[in-house]
């Protein structure tokens, strides 16, 4: 699926925020998107809509391809803000695979959402799994990141 414009900006917003705060932020690969980050490989993904659940809660639809899991240390799922973002260990998502929900229109990509308001990856057959070690953010000096 191709970005749209507001991924792409969501993602240089953060990789220019990154930098601003001393991070060394390199691009690696335009296809598939890695970039390197204080030396490690990170895909970095993004999603501009949300969906709104019943109970209120905001989800929001991310993908992965599983070609891009064994050549980067870490995967970032950003929210429609630069400043929030979800950084899990790609092995973490490779344990996850056969619990993705598959992409029809592209083989070797799974489907899975994230809820930001309990930080959840939601999977298919109702299986849930925390996000909170992962969870992440570029306002507070004791949330970011150490790659």
């Amino acid at each position: 699926m191709k970005q749209d414009t507001t991924s792409k900006d969501n993602i240089q917003n953060f990789v220019d925020k990154l930098v601003s705060l001393g991070y060394t932020v390199s691009e690696i690969s335009k296809k598939p998107q890695v970039y390197s980050i204080n030396d490690k490989s990170v895909n970095i993904r993004s999603r501009g809509k949300s969906v709104q659940l019943a109970d209120g809660s905001k989800v929001f639809w991310y993908s992965i391809a599983f070609s891009v899991i064994p050549i980067v240390d870490f995967v970032i799922y950003l929210m429609t803000s630069p400043d929030y973002f979800i950084m899990v260990p790609s092995q973490f998502l490779g344990n996850l695979k056969e619990y993705m929900y598959p992409d029809y229109s592209k083989n070797g990509v799974g489907i899975f959402t994230i809820n930001w308001d309990s930080l959840e990856i939601q999977l298919k057959h109702g299986q849930v799994k925390s996000l909170d070690n992962y969870y992440h953010n570029l306002i507070c000096r004791d949330d970011y990141p150490i790659f």
